[in-house]
């Protein structure tokens, strides 16, 4: 049967409702979600953000040193530069309901309780099935939230940057980091460099422009034009103070195959236990096909997908993540059973906001 609106909807129809074929949920095999970099890894993150605050910065000194005065010398002007960050969280609520009666004439019959409590899904197979695959969602939901929202986000049909027909109510809780980048480019060219092969008429011609030597040039042409302050901390002894590309697959796929039609060694350097990336001049190159799947899946404008090649070079104490949580990226899931209604509920809820921490500090590309 079809389930009642506004339910969790894990289609088992593929599968015959007989003795002869799958009785388990657990025989289910889930296929994980697309390969992600933790978001503590490339993300400074920031706990203990509950309402709209200002955390200031020291920068540094101006200058100071003159040739000496003799007697009676006059007191020279010093100045020490400052920069804020103000935090303004937003609050986000994932609120899921499962009627068990959805699910009595599929598979899943078989991993429900007996009796009385049958219509009790807490504790079950099927509600771990259901919160493993909810956790990798939920990461996803994180990246388009810090990257790919909006608060003013619009339809392309309107004159927007987003697939028509989306729900924008996915995209509009925070200004997320790619419209922060680009308003810091609108307001100083240099902090820019565009990437021709977006500007192309058509989808295959935007993906067939990002040739390997595109890329190659792309990224180089980051690293000599970044400012000279993000340069020089390319060997900080504080790890995320190190600059790092973060680019779309599209453009690590590219610089790769550089590298291999030129026969070039290929560099790698570890990001995290077990996770290596390719390096450029000593950087390491990350790529994100995360912003692939979403630049492609949610700023499709028909002809022409939004930007699909991006790159940003920066620091991950740059990319700035705030939430009251601390230690963790959201909190715990709530998970009941209402008697009365009969209902299922799956509850999280959390706030976090995004910023850029130091606008001196990057080069964006797209």
């Amino acid at each position: 049967m079809a389930n009642t609106e506004g339910t969790i909807n894990l289609d088992l129809s593929k599968f015959t409702f007989t003795a002869e074929q799958i009785r388990n949920i657990n025989e289910l095999v889930y296929e994980g979600i697309m390969r992600l970099p933790e978001i503590s890894a490339i993300h400074q993150m920031w706990g203990g953000i509950v309402a709209d605050k200002e955390v200031g910065f020291i920068t540094e000194g101006g200058l100071v040193g003159k040739k000496g005065q003799g007697c009676d010398p006059e007191p020279q002007d010093w100045n020490i530069g400052t920069r804020k960050l103000v935090w303004q969280p937003k609050e986000w609520e994932i609120f899921l309901k499962e009627c068990a009666q959805d699910l009595k004439d599929t598979m899943a019959r078989y991993s429900m309780r007996t009796g009385t409590e049958i219509d009790d899904l807490t504790d079950t197979d099927y509600m771990n099935v259901v919160v493993e695959v909810l956790i990798g969602a939920v990461y996803k939901f994180l990246y388009r939230l810090i990257w790919f929202n909006d608060v003013d986000a619009e339809e392309a049909g309107d004159g927007g940057t987003y697939t028509d027909g989306l729900d924008l109510g996915y995209f509009d809780i925070i200004d997320g980091l790619f419209k922060q980048l680009r308003a810091y480019v609108a307001d100083d060219a240099k902090r820019g460099i565009t990437i021709a092969a977006n500007s192309q008429a058509t989808k295959a011609a935007q993906m067939s422009g990002m040739t390997p030597q595109a890329a190659y040039e792309l990224l180089t042409g980051m690293w000599y034009k970044a400012p000279m302050k993000l340069r020089a901390m390319k060997n900080d002894r504080n790890i995320e103070n190190r600059p790092m590309f973060l680019v779309t697959q599209s453009i690590a796929d590219a610089y790769e195959q550089y590298l291999t039609g030129k026969q070039l060694p290929q560099t790698f350097v570890n990001l995290t236990e077990g996770v290596q990336v390719l390096t450029i001049l000593g950087i390491p190159v990350i790529p994100l096909p995360v912003w692939d799947e979403m630049i492609q899946a949610y700023q499709d404008l028909d002809t022409t997908f939004y930007n699909p090649h991006r790159a940003l070079l920066t620091t991950k104490s740059v990319l700035a993540v705030g939430s009251p949580t601390r230690g963790k990226l959201f909190g715990e899931f709530d998970i009941w059973y209402d008697k009365t209604k009969r209902g299922n509920y799956i509850l999280l809820k959390d706030m976090l906001d995004a910023k850029i921490a130091n606008p001196d500090h990057f080069i964006y590309a797209e």
